[in-house]
């Protein structure tokens, strides 16, 4: 693992600026030269023209990210990684989620380009950046030190991966066990941490799952769309609720089928696309839930997501009974809060049906939020009264 310092990597301009102002990721259109024998993933000081150090950082040489900004300062990487390491870990703790959470959320907690899951007494561990590739063993030690897991698992498949190039990979670091079972609310699940999607369970949701208890009641009849592994569902049926749960996934749907046996409750689980199961499905529901994946994962795709979000969610709301709720989400990076309420406005004059929205949502308080990094913020939604 390479911990020693390459070469210098100077900045011009705005991107100097940005980086003195904590931006984590200055781009390739900002980087003015290289010097030093530098290879992508290597730790570089960062410089303006000048010559002035701005700071620490991986130089990452893929895509159209150029640098990874670690600190202001020229430190020891690994005993910085390990500082933050640690006060994330203590910034969860203090919100008091109990056995699973999101230990490390990027940017968020100055660790560019890395995610941590904890699941019980496993721990998952997601990059994006070269620059944590070249260091993933010392960073699962790190973890290991820290957290004391059974099990460090290394879920390295991600869309923005496979978007840049960096391989694909799915493995267990330390350990042997993939598969646990957790406890939020009322409800138990299953999570499988190496075939599940994301790093096995979306916990990002955990918060807006919960609100599900207190609004579903004994006989409502629950629409759960792009159900997974029945998350809302399963909330909702303990409660009395009558759920359809719609998914395309047999891999979801078997999991689905195993949380309704651990939580002792029946759904009515449908192997489905969304659109298909909407086109053709007659019955009114009190409660709509609409938690798609991603539709804009590029700036490139944004004018498609918002036809295809504006499509969905109309539909959606056509199969609300009048006085009941839409519950609705974008996960999209490059839909912003204000853009999705214009979109689910525009579906609601396309579906002829009146909203009020009573709340707007996002994720779970382990997901913060930096303002300099707005995509930290990715998960929105929205929850209305459908007259």
């Amino acid at each position: 693992m390479r911990w020693g310092i390459t070469g210098e990597v100077i900045l011009r301009g705005e991107g100097a600026e940005r980086a003195r102002k904590g931006h984590l990721n200055i781009y390739m259109k900002w980087l003015s030269s290289i010097r030093g024998p530098v290879s992508n993933g290597d730790l570089v000081i960062l410089k303006d023209e000048s010559g002035d150090p701005i700071g620490l950082g991986f130089y990452e040489g893929i895509g159209s990210i150029a640098v990874r900004v670690l600190s202001e300062e020229l430190v020891s990487p690994e005993e910085l990684i390990e500082d933050r390491l640690r006060e994330a870990l203590s910034a969860r703790e203090r919100v008091k989620l109990g056995s699973f959470f999101r230990w490390v959320h990027t940017e968020a907690d100055k660790l560019p380009g890395l995610i941590i899951d904890v699941y019980d007494d496993i721990a998952v561990i997601s990059s994006t950046s070269i620059g944590i590739d070249a260091r993933i063993e010392d960073i699962a030690e790190l973890v290991r030190k820290i957290y004391r897991p059974s099990s460090i698992i290394l879920r390295n498949d991600s869309r923005p991966r496979r978007e840049v190039g960096l391989p694909l990979e799915r493995r267990i670091l330390f350990g042997d066990k993939k598969r646990t079972v957790i406890r939020e609310g009322s409800a138990i699940f299953h999570v499988d941490t190496i075939e599940g999607q994301k790093t096995g369970f979306f916990i990002d949701q955990r918060m807006n799952r919960l609100k599900v208890e207190r609004l579903a009641g004994p006989g409502d009849k629950v629409l759960d769309l792009f159900s997974y592994t029945g998350g809302f569902g399963i909330h909702a049926a303990l409660f009395g609720a009558r759920v359809t749960a719609v998914e395309e996934s047999d891999y979801a749907i078997a999991e689905m089928n195993e949380n309704m046996r651990l939580n002792s409750v029946e759904m009515r689980a449908i192997r489905s696309r969304a659109r298909e199961f909407l086109e053709t499905d007659d019955d009114l529901y009190d409660i709509v839930i609409v938690d798609p994946p991603a539709f804009a994962p590029s700036k490139e795709k944004i004018d498609a997501a918002r036809r295809a979000y504006v499509a969905l969610n109309s539909s959606a709301m056509s199969k609300v009974a009048p006085g009941g709720i839409i519950i609705t989400y974008s996960c999209s990076l490059f839909i912003t809060k204000d853009e999705f309420r214009k979109i689910v406005e525009r579906a609601s004059l396309l579906s002829g049906r009146e909203i009020k929205i009573l709340e707007e949502m996002g994720p779970s308080p382990d997901h913060p939020f930096d303002p300099k990094h707005p995509w930290t913020l990715y998960l929105k939604g929205l929850q209305a009264l459908v007259l």
